[in-house]
Parts: C-alpha cells; structure tokens; sequence
C-alpha cells in the first residue's frame, strides 16, 4: 500500500471516529464497541480474597495445558505428515471458522457458532480485566471488535501503564486467568453434553466432524435440526472454548502463553542468579513461537505434502 493511499485512508478513519458517538471506533475493516468506564461489580468480585486462589489455579492451568497443548499439536503434526491420504480436515479453506465456506460449519450452525465465539472472547477478556482491578492496574478501555462491523472476532482489554510496575505473581495472574475461564467453560459444556439434557455426546462430533474421517458427507439443516438447540450450543460452546484456551495458551510471542513464558523465563533466571539479556529471552521466546507455528501447520496441510 503506498504512502498516499494510506494517508487518505488514515484521515478518513479519523473523520469517521469523529462522526461516531464515543463508545464506538473503526480501524482496518473493523468495528469496534467499547467503554472506557470503570465497574463496580468488576471491583466487588475482584476485591475477595478468594480471587487470588482462582487466579492461582489459572496459572497452574495455563501452563499445563501449555504443555499439554505442545504435546497435542506435536502428536497432530506427526499424524498430519504421515498420512498418506488428506482429508476435508487437512483442506485449508476448512482452517477459517465461517460457517457456510467451511464444510464442518453449514450456514444452520452460524448462530451457534457466534454464540460460542461470543461467549469465549467475552469470558476470557473478563478475566483479564478482574485480574487488572485485583493487581490496581486500571483498564484503559475494553470492548468487543467486529469484523465488517457484523462478525465478532475478539473481546478486549487495554490496561494501563501501571502493568509493567504490576509483581510477576500479578503479571502471571493476569495473563493466566484468561485461558482457565475459557477451560472453565469447556468443561462445563462438556459436562452438559453428558447429561440427559443433550443427545448422546458423539452425535454432535459424528454429525459436525466424523464424516470426514469414515467419507460421510458434510452436516446439512436438517442434520443440526435434529440435534436440538442445546445439544447444538454446548457442542461449540465447549469446542470453541477448550480451542481458544489452547490456542491462547500456546508459547506463541502474541499469546498470553508467550507472554507467562517470558515472565518464566526472566524470574527462573532470576531465581538461579543467572541474567538473561533482552536477546536471549527473544531468541527463547520467538523459537518457541515458531516451533508451534511450525507444528500446527503441518498438522493442517501435512497430508497434502509430497511424499
């Protein structure tokens, strides 16, 4: 993109944030609904004591299920290359989450599909901003971002500078607590999906996902009809939840598991009176990172690499 266009195309972004009312911005084809007021209720519940035992327990979820989330795309990427035939699971197209262009999302699941990328941005941008009311750093802004202005693509929290004065325990609450809300969710669901509320727990699994792998063909209307609202609900409320957690929870720089391990990183050092300079811990950090990146690309397209 050239510089002039881009200049026209930054003043008119700011031409029409002013001419939106205040909780509402624009920016790269994105919507954006957000406040920058405080909650009281956020400080009532941030302020009992029992809140640092559940951010605790975040932090033990985050990095086991970083280590287990390692484990499960490293076993993903070595099925994914030794698969000698490829499957609409390994088709790319199958890898963007839009129900209608991706064959394990038919139009039919859309609104089930939302409401689990609702439900597990909005939970998990909650808990970062209790962690922040609970360590005193404020939160500068937060709010939910829509692509085209229709679509929701994340929830956020923007704290304030007073992060980076925050203790490492606090630091490690706050990215932390994100993920485990989000496995909270999952398992809650799941546990739903158990139940004699729901269909037996295959039938979502079969009708969404395991055609592909016994050469079915792809869910229909009528298919997710006959599954019941909240079968069909607890399905992607859980599976939407337990990927956003291990995703998140992936030593990925941009991740709030890159994020915990940095902050590993430096107070192990610390801890053992080693120093590890601002180069060291990039290199450890962005080697992590590409090695997830690395696995979880060849767990999507390896079976259509050459042999």
């Amino acid at each position: 993109m050239s510089l002039g266009l881009r200049a026209r195309l930054d003043a008119f972004e700011a031409r029409l944030n002013d001419a939106l009312p205040g909780p509402a911005k624009v920016g790269f084809l994105t919507l954006y609904l957000f406040s920058t007021a405080g909650s009281d209720r956020l400080d009532a519940v941030a302020d009992h004591p029992a809140w640092d035992r559940w951010t605790d327990a975040g932090v033990v979820a985050l990095v086991g299920l970083q280590l287990g989330g390692m484990a499960l795309v490293s076993t993903a990427a070595w099925w994914g290359v030794t698969r000698t035939q490829a499957t609409a699971l390994n088709d790319p197209v199958n890898a963007v989450a839009v129900p209608g262009v991706n064959d394990f999302m038919p139009v039919a699941a859309a609104p089930y599909v939302v409401a689990g990328l609702v439900v597990a941005t909005v939970v998990h941008e909650a808990g970062h901003a209790l962690a922040c009311h609970r360590a005193n750093v404020g939160v500068e802004e937060g709010g939910v971002a829509l692509l085209f202005g229709v679509v929701p693509v994340a929830a956020y929290v923007l704290p304030d500078d007073a992060i980076d004065d925050a203790s490492v325990r606090a630091n490690l609450r706050m990215y932390s607590v994100g993920v485990f809300h989000n496995l909270v969710v999952a398992v809650a669901a799941t546990g739903v999906l158990f139940s004699s509320l729901t269909a037996a727990p295959l039938d979502p699994y079969v009708t969404y996902f395991g055609w592909a792998l016994v050469g079915g063909t792809p869910p229909t209307a009528g298919m997710v009809a006959s599954l019941g609202v909240l079968t069909n609900l607890c399905f992607w409320l859980a599976l939407l939840n337990a990927n956003f957690a291990v995703l998140n929870a992936l030593p990925v720089s941009i991740f709030d598991g890159g994020r915990v391990l940095s902050i590993c990183l430096r107070e192990s050092a610390d801890r053992v009176g080693v120093t590890v300079s601002p180069v060291v811990e990039s290199a450890v950090v962005n080697g992590a990172t590409l090695l997830a990146l690395v696995l979880v690309l060849l767990a999507v397209v390896g079976p259509a690499l050459p042999v």
